[in-house]
């Protein structure tokens, strides 16, 4: 059985700055490894840089990382969707 990833060059928190203020996204590698690995290789390599945040529920969730902004989903760190 392969090791669950680890946060990647300590990455456990992201911070994203929009036009209205900034905010925190923790990430929890006990509960979504994979996931967790892939946002943080994708931060650092600044893909989500300028990207619209394409939906928001009030105190619930917001998407943002697809580059056509229509919710259809962006790459993955890894290449593919």
């Amino acid at each position: 059985m392969a090791a669950a990833p680890q946060p990647h060059d300590g990455v456990t928190h992201i911070k994203v700055s929009t036009s209205i203020g900034n905010f925190f996204i923790e990430l929890y590698y006990q509960h979504a490894p994979l996931t967790c690995q892939n946002i943080a290789l994708l931060a650092l390599s600044k893909y989500y840089d300028n990207h619209p945040v394409h939906r928001v529920i009030p105190g619930f969730m917001f998407q943002l990382g697809d580059p056509t902004g229509t919710g259809r989903g962006g790459q993955s760190a890894w290449g593919g969707q």
